[in-house]
């Protein structure tokens, strides 16, 4: 069978790493992606520009691709909270478009964040409790997909960075959190108990292109490391000798979350082991933060939320 895969969604931070993997596997792609959070895309590769929501144009286009790997969406419960509508219209509304015109094999990346609130571990069985928009809709867009036999992948927290050409995303916990304690020499954290799946950009690339011509399908938990945030300052604090401050003021995010990965180690899809643990990549990140490559990662350009709320109306516009 000749393999050809789109990319949907290719130029942001996990389609670095996407196709930095398809790349090393020689497995043709093209990328589709309106540069939401770009101004150019440079990487050496065959690329559409095209929005998720021209339905014509992805009509047409579909049928040429073997495979899907589809990671476009508004991310982060900031970043969805901004346009509701618009949140449902990108995450959903086009997940169901595709889960109706394509019949070829289909990756999904949805998000931990479905679970919410939870004082026990979670698998892919547990009630799920979306607490935002964001987790909302990826919920409905993975139900959309309960029928097509595609590969689901409930992402845990990404952290580190990931090709050279996509921005690094500065709005993630890990990444915030180093950038934080690099730049001021101290981490303030508010309750702390809180617990997070977490899982190295370079391992979300590699899990879903090892698995791409593979059969399995189904929903699959996707992380490496669950750990408290406060256990995330304290290896920050190691390696960055950064002082740690706790607050008593009250945690707006409820979400608390155990991901059990049975499952994914059961099946295969999850390696045992990866090269990319939360120190590697909270080196990653206090090594750029030194050496100055990236004058001001404060800039709302490294935060979805804020480079969405201020390009929000250039954005509804469309394509």
């Amino acid at each position: 069978m000749k393999y050809n895969v789109l990319v949907v969604g290719g130029a942001g931070y996990i389609g670095g790493s996407v196709t930095d993997e398809l790349i090393g596997k020689k497995i043709p792609f093209t990328v589709y992606d309106n540069l939401t959070y770009e101004n150019e895309y440079l990487k050496p590769v065959h690329f559409i520009y095209g929005d998720v929501r021209d339905k014509t144009t992805l009509q047409k286009l579909l049928p040429k691709y073997s495979h899907v790997i589809w990671l476009a969406a508004i991310v982060g419960d900031g970043a969805c909270a901004i346009k509701p509508k618009l949140t449902k219209e990108i995450n959903q509304k086009t997940v169901g478009f595709l889960s109706q015109h394509f019949k070829g094999r289909i990756i999904f990346t949805s998000t931990c964040s479905v679970y919410g609130a939870n004082t026990e571990p979670v698998r892919e069985t547990s009630p799920t409790n979306p607490l935002s928009i964001y987790a909302q809709t990826k919920l409905a867009a993975e139900k959309y997909l309960s029928k097509n036999q595609a590969l689901i992948f409930r992402l845990g927290t990404a952290f580190g960075l990931s090709d050279t050409y996509s921005r690094v995303r500065m709005d993630l916990a890990i990444n915030y959190m180093t950038m934080n304690a690099v730049k001021n020499g101290r981490l303030t954290i508010f309750g702390g108990g809180q617990w997070r799946p977490f899982i190295h950009v370079h391992d979300i690339g590699r899990i879903i292109t090892d698995n791409l011509l593979g059969k399995s399908c189904g929903t699959y938990n996707l992380a490496t490391h669950n750990e408290t945030i406060i256990d995330i300052a304290t290896t920050i604090q190691q390696i960055t000798k950064c002082k740690i401050t706790k607050t008593r003021h009250k945690f707006q995010d409820n979400r608390n979350y155990n991901a059990i990965v049975t499952k994914a180690l059961k099946d295969k899809i999850l390696p045992k082991q990866t090269g990319h643990s939360i120190a590697y990549g909270v080196k990653e990140i206090r090594d750029l933060v030194l050496s100055r490559r990236v004058k001001n990662l404060d800039l709302e350009y490294y935060s979805n939320a804020k480079h969405l709320r201020k390009s929000i109306k250039q954005y509804e516009k469309g394509f």
